[in-house]
């Protein structure tokens, strides 16, 4: 029987600044229970419409005050820090022929680089437990380890050669971001299969850092009554950096 893993790396956008570049003369932010209006607000700097360099914004605080309240507004101004991204060694990952009882371990390389000035995060989960080719849909099932109880969110001791699965865990090789659950040795977890309605896992995050870099390592292990089929799913990667 052979396996492959095909690996989705994507990119998505966290929670954006807010950028104003015009004057306002009232900001108001409210809900069911309050509402604060700042007066005169002017978003955009004296010094920075004076001269030819580009506009940007001043750090300032700006204080309205009601009968019950006094709210302080600060606006700052941050470095530009350069753009987040993600990158992975391989984008699939080729078992080969696996052997009952003959655990096979992969390992490729993911890398970040997060804006300086914030954090971000990596989620992961499967689209489905590897499955067969065939019209039989044969499927590999995802290990809970050898005390049956690591799963999507918890890893626990994987080293025993009777039992079967498929798993991960997470290894730090520039920074200490993956999952502290990884920590002990041999210890795995399973990819959130997005196909039984799990969420997605965060496998790494950090904040203020830059060039993280970790290696996954992919386990398979299969007994002798596993089907002998050609299998595969897809591993997605969804990072997401933080403002």
């Amino acid at each position: 029987m052979n396996c492959a893993l095909r690996i989705l790396i994507l990119l998505a956008l966290g929670s954006l600044p807010l950028v104003l570049a015009s004057t306002a003369s009232a900001q108001t932010m409210s809900n069911d229970n309050f509402t604060i209006q700042t007066d005169n607000l002017d978003a955009v700097s004296q010094e920075a419409t004076q001269n030819s360099r580009p506009k940007t914004l001043k750090d300032k605080a700006i204080i309205s005050e009601g009968v019950n309240f006094q709210a302080r507004v600060i606006m700052k101004n941050s470095t530009p820090a350069s753009p987040f991204s993600i990158s992975i060694s391989s984008s699939l990952v080729d078992f080969g022929i696996l052997s009952p009882t003959d655990p096979i371990i992969r390992t490729i390389e993911l890398g970040t680089n997060s804006l300086a000035d914030y954090g971000y995060s990596v989620t992961v989960f499967e689209n489905g437990n590897l499955t067969a080719s065939s019209a039989a849909k044969t499927i590999i099932p995802d290990t809970t380890c050898d005390d049956g109880t690591c799963n999507a969110q918890f890893a626990s001791e994987w080293s025993n050669a009777l039992t079967y699965g498929f798993g991960y865990r997470c290894d730090n090789l520039a920074g200490n971001d993956c999952d502290s659950s990884f920590g002990a040795l041999n210890s795995y977890k399973h990819f959130p299969n997005i196909s039984s309605n799990d969420d997605p896992q965060v496998l790494m995050s950090g904040a203020c850092s830059t060039d993280k870099k970790t290696r996954i390592a992919y386990k398979i292990n299969v007994s002798g009554n596993q089907t002998k089929e050609i299998y595969s799913n897809t591993i997605t990667y969804l990072g997401i950096p933080s403002f």
